[in-house]
């Protein structure tokens, strides 16, 4: 027998747990977690621009549609190529 009791050992593996998913949830923020943070900001105050400039607006507006259209683009052509 180890001495231990199971509420001991039960907090033993509960710590140990907290640990292991405290470093998975470090580590996977490099890429991922930046990537979509970034993206999901919308003209914030950080960057410096204020909230009502023309030249952010339609940045926004021309990069989302050009992302759009391209990602219909690109869907309509491994389609047309591959099926």
């Amino acid at each position: 027998m180890t001495g231990k009791t199971p509420d001991e050992d039960d907090a033993e593996r509960r710590r140990a747990v907290d640990e292991s998913l405290a470093r998975v949830d470090r580590d996977s923020e490099t890429l991922l977690r930046t990537t979509f943070q970034g993206a999901s900001r919308h003209r914030g105050a950080e960057n410096g621009a204020p909230q009502d400039d023309p030249i952010e607006i339609w940045g926004a507006r021309i990069g989302r549609t050009a992302g759009g259209i391209f990602a219909v683009v690109l869907i309509v052509y491994l389609a047309w190529t591959y099926l």
